[in-house]
Order: C-alpha cells, then sequence, then structure tokens
C-alpha cells in the first residue's frame, strides 16, 4: 500500500516539474498595449498620422464622425492655444511641441509628442481631474459668449418671451427702440409660426409711429421674436401709392387713353378715357389683364385694325409688344365710322411699358378737308387760260398751274431745289425773250413794299402779244400773272410795245 502511494507522489512530482519546464520553454504572449491610468490632470490623444486612435479623454469635440481627425481636434483646442500645426505631420524644430494657454490666468499646456509611429497630443491641465472635460466645459461657455454677445449688439431688437406672453430677455437694440410695455403680445401671439408681421409703436413721449416688421419663432424655451425697422419702407409705399393716386387723378382728366402694364405684362394703371376710346369694360380693365388679352378683347369689339391673317396675329402682338418696348412704336389705326386712333408705345423703367390711345379722327378729317380745299384749289386755277405764278415771301416760287407750266415750263412740285425769283425770271426770259419786261418784273417782285401793282401788256413779236401783272398778296407773298396772246396770221417781226 505504501509503494502505491509512493508511486502517485513521485508521478505527481513529475507532472509539475514537467508543466513548469514546458512554461519556461513555450513563447510569452504581450499584454495588450494600451495607455496606463493617466495621472490626475493629464489628458493623451493617440494619433496615426492625422487619424486618432486611441485616447484617454472623458470628453471629446462635439460633432462628426468616428475615427477623430486632427482637423477637428485642432478646430477644438486652436480657441484656447496658439500655434497649432494644420497637420501632426507638420511638426517641426523636434520631437515634441510646447504650447501654453493663451490667457494669462490659464495655466493648461499642450505637449505634441512625436515618436516613430505615432503622435501623442497631451493637454495638462492641473486645475482640473480631467482636463478634455474642462476644456469642453470652457469651449461651450465661449461659444455662449459668443452667441450671447452677438444676440446682444446685433442691430435689430430681438427679445424672448415665456408662454404667457411676459418679457424675459431682450437685448441693447431693443431696449432703444421701444418699451415692453409697448408690445402688441396679443396680435404677436396670434400669430402663425415664421409669419412676418407689421407693427406700428408709437413713443410714449408721442410723433410718428415707427412700424417694424416682427418674425416669431417658438422653441421649448420660449418664443424668439426679431423686429426690422421699416418705417422708411411703409412711408415709401405711403407716397408711392399716394403719387400713383395723384397720377390717377391726373390722368382722369385726360382725353387721352393711357394703359401702363408692369414688367408682368399685366395691366397696372389706366384711365377713364380708354374705357371711352375702347369700350372695354372698366371690370375687365380692373381685373388686370395682360397684354395678349387686352389687344384681343380690343380685336374682338374692332378698334384695332383686322389682321389679314388670324395665324400670325400672336406673332403682330408680339412685334408690337417688342416695338413699344424699344419705344419705336407709334401706329394710325383706321376704324370703320370714320374714326381714328394714334397708338403710341412708350417704354418706362424696370420693364414696365404704356400704350397711348389718342383720337384724331378731327384731324384726320381736318386733314382731308384741307387737301380737298387745296386740290380744288389748285383744279381751279389749272383752268384759268392765264398762267399764275405764286412767289412766297422768302422769293422761292410756291406753287403754279398748269398753264404756266406749259408757257414757262417749270414745275415747282417735281424740282429737285427750290426755285427762286432770278430762277423764275430766266425761265420766263427763255420762254418769252423780252428783256426790258423781265427786268422790270423783277425788280417789282423783290420790292417788299411796292407803291402799286405793276399791270402791263407788250408785244413782243409780231402778232404775239404779252399781258402780265404782278400782284401783292397776304403775307408778303407775290403773284405773277401772264397771258400771252398769238395772232396766227401775223408775220414774225419783233416789236416791243409798252402798255
Amino acid at each position: 500500500m505504501m509503494i502505491w502511494v509512493q508511486l502517485c507522489a513521485a508521478a505527481a512530482a513529475i507532472s509539475l516539474g514537467l508543466l513548469w519546464i514546458i512554461g519556461r520553454l513555450s513563447p510569452r504572449t504581450p499584454a495588450p498595449a494600451t495607455l496606463p491610468a493617466p495621472p490626475t490632470g493629464i489628458t493623451r490623444f493617440l494619433f496615426d498620422g492625422d487619424t486618432m486612435f486611441d485616447h484617454d479623454a472623458g470628453a471629446l469635440p462635439p460633432g462628426g464622425a468616428d475615427p477623430l481627425e486632427w482637423s477637428r481636434l485642432h478646430a477644438w483646442l486652436a480657441p484656447r492655444f496658439d500655434g497649432l500645426p494644420d497637420s501632426l505631420l507638420d511638426v517641426t524644430g523636434g520631437p515634441s511641441l510646447h504650447l501654453r494657454a493663451k490667457a494669462r490666468d490659464d495655466t493648461a499646456r499642450l505637449k505634441l509628442l512625436r515618436t516613430e509611429h505615432s503622435t501623442q497630443v497631451i493637454l495638462i491641465d492641473p486645475a482640473h481631474p480631467c482636463p478634455a472635460e474642462r476644456h469642453d466645459m470652457l469651449m461651450a461657455k465661449a461659444r455662449m459668449d459668443e452667441i450671447t454677445a452677438a444676440f446682444e449688439e446685433a442691430p435689430i431688437p430681438i427679445w424672448k418671451t415665456g408662454p404667457e406672453g411676459e418679457t424675459l430677455w431682450r437685448n441693447a437694440a431693443s431696449h432703444a427702440a421701444f418699451e415692453p410695455a409697448l408690445y402688441d403680445t396679443a396680435r404677436l401671439s396670434g400669430a402663425p409660426q415664421g409669419a412676418v408681421m407689421r407693427l406700428p409703436i408709437t413713443p410714449e413721449s408721442g410723433g410718428r409711429a415707427k412700424w417694424f416688421e416682427v418674425t416669431r419663432a417658438a422653441h421649448p424655451w420660449g418664443t424668439l421674436h426679431h423686429a426690422a425697422d421699416i418705417t422708411k419702407i411703409v412711408n415709401a409705399e405711403r407716397m408711392q401709392k399716394d403719387f400713383v393716386q395723384t397720377l390717377t387723378k391726373t390722368f382722369a382728366y385726360l382725353t387721352v387713353g393711357l394703359a401702363v402694364f408692369d414688367r408682368t405684362r399685366k395691366l397696372a394703371l389706366f384711365n377713364p378715357a380708354l374705357v371711352d376710346l375702347t369700350s372695354l369694360g372698366a371690370e375687365f380693365l380692373s381685373a388686370q389683364p395682360d397684354l395678349m388679352a387686352f389687344f384681343d378683347q380690343l380685336r374682338d369689339r374692332r378698334v384695332m385694325p383686322e389682321p389679314r391673317s388670324y395665324a400670325s396675329w400672336r406673332t403682330q402682338i408680339g412685334e408690337v409688344i417688342g416695338a413699344a418696348e424699344g419705344g419705336l412704336y407709334q401706329e394710325t389705326w383706321s376704324l370703320p365710322n370714320d374714326v381714328t386712333y394714334r397708338v403710341t408705345g412708350r417704354p418706362h423703367p424696370d420693364g414696365a411699358v404704356a400704350f397711348l390711345f389718342e383720337d384724331i379722327s378731327a384731324e384726320v378729317m381736318l386733314a382731308r378737308r384741307f387737301r380737298s380745299q387745296l386740290d380744288l384749289r389748285q383744279a381751279a386755277l389749272d383752268c384759268l387760260p392765264e398762267a399764275v405764278i405764286v412767289i412766297g415771301p422768302s422769293n422761292v416760287l410756291a406753287f403754279c398751274n398748269a398753264s404756266a407750266i406749259r408757257l414757262l415750263g417749270v414745275d415747282p412740285d417735281t424740282a429737285f431745289a427750290d426755285m427762286s425769283t432770278s430762277d423764275l425770271i430766266r425761265a420766263c426770259a427763255e420762254a418769252l425773250p423780252a428783256p426790258d419786261i423781265w427786268s422790270d418784273v423783277e425788280a417789282q417782285l423783290k420790292q417788299r413794299q411796292p407803291s402799286s401793282p405793276l399791270r402791263k401788256s407788250a408785244e413782243i413779236s409780231q402778232g404775239h402779244r404779252l399781258s402780265y401783272r404782278v400782284e401783292l398778296l397776304a403775307g408778303g407773298a407775290r403773284m405773277l400773272i401772264l397771258h400771252s396772246q398769238v395772232d396766227a396770221n401775223s408775220k414774225p417781226q419783233a416789236r416791243l410795245a409798252a402798255g
């Protein structure tokens, strides 16, 4: 029995010895490389290039996705430390870089330590057991101070109200603009979120009200209001409205029809004369029709000439609009019942265009009557056997009748240049050779105030007698009348006799 006990003990001893030998001879597996527990006041970030792969910080920069890049940590640390490199690979001046905080009362330090395969960014702040958390709190406070300063120094009034409409906070511009008691909280509370409202504020000292454009946005912590002073805009709009009303009243007394279309080609302004001239109803015009609808109605009511081809109607109207925009459109519309309109298109600032409709029927009829009278006068003169020549006050041939054209061979209507008195006398001398006669006639025609009319006759050749007269007309004009009588049985013997 003792033998078996001794054998068991020997076997156990041999087994333990073999295990010890195997353990000594086998390779050891190293423990995972982790950062040791940092001492109080130190935070470390490990970077491979510009990408972080380990840290012992209690806080990281807000936002962004993993892994943390150096650019994000750089933006997080830069407000507190100067001299940070754009890339950790750019660290120069040795294997490490030591930086101190900007503020004098800040004892924090930052160390950038380069190794062969990585870079350590070490934040040292003895004032807090976790420097990263303290830095995050300082950055949050700095951001809050910036936001508060931005709100406080904003040039427009900004204020915050509570659930009951009470004012919780307001900036300096709000203090300067108006008192809280003047806020129309009841009116503002009924406005939809994001809506823009115009609010008049009358100072307690009296005077004109100031206009503000207020926008409200509700949040869980209250309602934020932004107000912009639009007093000048409201006054300008009011002046523009008054000006338009004044123009409308002025245009109401014009006999010329006016239609002004804005940049969108909608009818913006018209006067009563347009209704009378075009027969378009005031209801139709007040509905602000566009240009095409306006001209369509004119065509339907036969207030404009009928186009030859309706297919090209739109193209024609487009050309009219284009010509009016260039200030080149002016036409005369001859309508039924002896009605004539002069239509003018004029461009206006800001892309607007205006059309003027003027009834010129009376002028056209007067011109036609005057032309008819002129034609009748000319026809009467052409029936006379005497040659009648009228010279204007400027000593230029005005007109003559058919007998003068046949006798002298002159026609002022077809001549390229004006015919003077001297030119007329040369033509008379060539057609009727008699030097003594034409010298007297020229002298009489050129006298401004002749003592008496010239009325004579002379025989310029055998059997050829010429009667000539120079009459004074109104306005300094002269009239020369020639009557040539030829005896067919006379012999050609030149003889001159004074009448």
